[in-house]
């Protein structure tokens, strides 16, 4: 008789676990508190336009890169239409001028050459160390848990490449381009890199990915990318509930036994895999019994990815004014724009005409986020007129800030949406409205998160509450990594395979 699992969340690690659960002839059923699948990754339609709310570039999507098997597997590597961009950033100064990162190393190199030839030793240094990360593929292929001696004998074969990534994992970003003699690149690099807190590792990574062309964007979004893997579950016969929210996992003699869902139903299951918010799982749905001080110090004082406030809007015309790139251009305000208390000097706009789907013909998707405040929004949420009033008020200040910029560009606008970090919690119960969950860091790159609970069996976590930098390839890998262990629970040979 085959053995059952209940995953709880049906983002991309609640279905990545499903498909390889289903891979492993487990019968797995997943539950999941929206209306569609895809948890975090998602996006939003609006008069005809699609609002991405998730994905700028994928990991993974060149066969060089380790990620790639996964996303083969899991059935979107077979369809996906990737775009690749050239510019990974663009910063304008008050004087109007524009500083690019370069997606290719050696272009990017010699344009910084171009700008600042006095600065060539630290020039050469900054773009070898995109290089070497471009070359760089951390082993993703099993579980910390089940790591032999071979696999130690690997570790050791990576030392070099370790080595290189501990080197710049102490350096922060702020750090490093004080180093720049040149004011205008050192200012302009400390701007695209947002200050002191990013660990250089975490850039280099970031820009090696997009040097080797292993991050690229798939057309259609973050909803397309989900399809695939929801088409790839049901395929392999997984079962999918929707709008079923999980109240509380259900325990007998300290052993996961199923779930009781909102509507007061009860489903059973050998194994229970939580894949949604990490505090609602712990401290609401097992109600905090399962923890000890790890737990509860890290959730008493979260370091989280801040949340974010989403402004997009769909306008009229091909929006050609500025080249596509991954991450945008950031411009300087005449007047800041203030949210949730804080003013910003600077607006990031992002343009999607490189993706035919996400708008009508002929016309494009823009977008514009600001870090922000959860709790501002939370209570601002109890007075329904005020909220609404402040998204509106958001909305007008973004587009005269873009007219301005780009005049005439108000008249062309068709549709306009404002999303708060409430939003992102009424859709995807992610706590605090935290895209990605817990910040990455050295703290958290050297920590290893447990996927148990002490003293809880027949139970694991999964997903960006036990990944810290979450991200779309990190989700699916932890998938994958929560059936080995159940397999290996289980004394089964994990196997996958490829539609």
């Amino acid at each position: 008789m085959e053995k059952s699992i209940i995953i709880i969340g049906g983002g991309l690690t609640g279905l990545s676990a499903g498909c390889y659960g289903r891979m492993n002839g487990y019968k797995t059923s997943i539950f999941e508190m929206h209306d569609i699948a895809g948890g975090v990754c998602t996006a939003w339609k609006r008069k005809g336009y699609t609002i991405d709310g998730a994905m700028n570039w994928l990991v993974g999507t060149s066969p060089k890169n380790s990620f790639y098997k996964f996303w083969e597997e899991l059935g979107a590597a077979q369809h996906w239409k990737i775009y690749n961009h050239d510019l990974y950033s663009s910063f304008e100064d008050k004087d109007g001028k524009v500083f690019n990162i370069i997606c290719d190393a050696d272009r990017f190199e010699k344009y910084l050459l171009e700008l600042a030839p006095e600065d060539e030793d630290i020039i050469r240094e900054f773009t070898k160390g995109i290089r070497d990360f471009s070359r760089m593929d951390m082993p993703s292929n099993k579980p910390s848990e089940l790591n032999g001696w071979l696999d130690k004998i690997k570790v050791v074969k990576m030392l070099p490449m370790l080595m290189i990534m501990k080197k710049w994992m102490k350096i922060s970003a702020g750090d490093f381009c004080k180093r720049f003699k040149n004011p205008y690149l050192r200012q302009s690099l400390t701007s695209a890199f947002g200050g002191d807190l990013l660990p250089m590792m975490l850039i280099f990574w970031m820009l090696g990915y997009q040097h080797s062309k292993s991050a690229g964007y798939v057309i259609g979004g973050a909803l397309e990318h989900v399809r695939f893997l929801e088409e790839r579950y049901r395929a392999l016969g997984g079962e999918i509930h929707l709008k079923a929210r999980v109240e509380k996992i259900l325990v007998e003699n300290n052993k996961a036994v199923g779930i009781k869902l909102a509507d007061g139903t009860e489903h059973r299951a050998d194994w229970v895999v939580s894949a949604a918010d990490g505090r609602t799982t712990i401290f609401e749905m097992l109600e905090g019994k399962y923890v000890d001080e790890t737990i509860k110090q890290r959730y008493d004082n979260p370091k989280l990815f801040s949340p974010l406030v989403y402004v997009g809007l769909g306008v009229s015309g091909r929006f050609e004014e500025i080249p596509p790139s991954v991450s945008g251009l950031s411009f300087p305000l005449d007047t800041p724009i203030t949210v949730a208390g804080k003013e910003h000097s600077r607006l990031g706009l992002l343009t999607y005409g490189y993706d035919p789907t996400l708008a009508p013909e002929g016309k494009t998707v823009l977008k514009v986020q600001f870090e922000t405040d959860y709790d501002y929004w939370e209570k601002l949420y109890k007075e329904p007129e005020k909220y609404k009033a402040e998204k509106e008020r958001i909305a007008d200040d973004v587009i005269a800030a873009l007219d301005n910029r780009f005049p005439g560009l108000a008249s062309k606008v068709e549709m306009r949406d404002v999303a708060t970090p409430v939003t992102w919690v009424r859709y995807t119960g992610n706590w605090k409205g935290s895209y990605e969950g817990w910040m990455f860091s050295a703290e958290t790159f050297t920590s290893s998160m447990r996927k148990t609970l002490p003293g809880l069996d027949n139970f694991y976590m999964a997903g960006q509450w036990v990944n810290p930098g979450g991200g779309m390839p990190t989700a699916a890998m932890s998938g994958n990594h929560t059936i080995q262990l159940i397999c290996n629970k289980d004394k089964k040979k994990f196997v996958t395979t490829k539609p």
